[in-house]
């Protein structure tokens, strides 16, 4: 079977699905394969209930409504569709839970969240779906930042102990209003997502696609007020925002203990990086001024 190369997360990527959104890379010895399996533990509809099977840094096995899911020592994503599923419905969960578990069995944090790089370093937004964190996003291309991930931040350190993002892909995803706020054409997007109603845009010319320097992190959400309130956070609630935000945090409460070697990286980027609580109200465009409010905090 033809294999195809990517480069995703600083890291070579071997898939035999063809994946138009990745960056391609010269064929070249991989670390990452992903591959398709006709079975899977059995082929029974129980492979297809949400459930998670195993959970452990040598073998993770999940399944849910649209397939199977088997992520095995840091290197390999084994995917099979339920019948009748096309295989790109699968893409969301390769590239979300799949790939933040694949990093974390190779002792890597998976952080929920759209990543930008903006005035020379890379800024984090999370925040729980509605949030705003696309529309937030899409106004920092606008000032001239460029994407990084736009679900899944990897964070790595370097050897002289900073915390860095880790590039994916020039893909983002916009919801309806979002795409036409930002009057882009529905005609030439690629609808990619009916459950939230979202289009694909490609970012081909507005994305960084190496390694930086993480220099904030902003936790989005809405309040009832009318106004863009914004904080820098201190003491245990900059990690609980980190912890909240973690990609693997439902797979942890769900299956096994927090592992400690996780909190301790989560608490050495709490230590070392701002992490800012800003509010948006329900209602209203208020991109500007939460962009201003980032600024100011980050003295940029």
């Amino acid at each position: 079977m033809k294999n195809y190369f990517y480069k995703i997360y600083n890291t070579i990527l071997a898939s035999e699905i063809e994946y138009p959104q990745l960056l391609k890379t010269q064929e070249a010895a991989p670390e990452i394969w992903i591959k398709v399996i006709k079975e899977i533990d059995g082929d029974s509809e129980e492979d297809y209930a949400n459930h998670v099977y195993t959970v452990s840094k040598s073998r993770i096995h999940f399944s849910n409504h649209k397939g199977s899911f088997i992520v095995t020592d840091g290197t390999t994503i084994s995917i099979r569709p339920k019948k009748g599923i096309p295989m790109t419905d699968l893409t969301p969960f390769v590239f979300g839970y799949c790939i933040a578990m694949v990093f974390w069995q190779r002792g890597q944090l998976a952080i929920h969240c759209s990543a930008v790089k903006w005035k020379e370093k890379a800024l984090i937004i999370c925040g729980g779906s509605g949030s705003g964190k696309s529309t937030l996003t899409t106004k920092i291309l606008e000032h001239g930042g460029k994407l990084m991930t736009d679900d899944v931040a990897v964070v790595d350190f370097a050897k002289d102990g900073k915390a860095l993002v880790l590039p994916a892909f020039p893909q983002q995803k916009l919801c309806r209003d979002a795409v036409a706020r930002n009057e882009f054409n529905t005609e030439e997007l690629l609808y990619i997502d009916e459950d939230k109603d979202k289009f694909a845009i490609s970012r081909v010319g507005e994305f960084c696609d190496e390694p930086t320097e993480l220099g904030g992190i902003v936790a989005l959400n809405r309040y009832s007020g009318n106004a863009v309130v914004a904080e820098q956070l201190q003491g245990h609630a900059t990690l609980q925002a980190i912890l909240d935000n973690l990609f693997m945090k439902p797979v942890f409460e769900a299956s096994l203990a927090f592992p400690p070697e996780d909190m301790m990286k989560c608490i050495k980027i709490a230590q070392t990086v701002p992490v800012y609580k800003l509010l948006r109200p329900m209602t209203g465009d208020t991109t500007e001024d939460q962009i201003q409010s980032i600024k100011k905090l980050m003295k940029l």
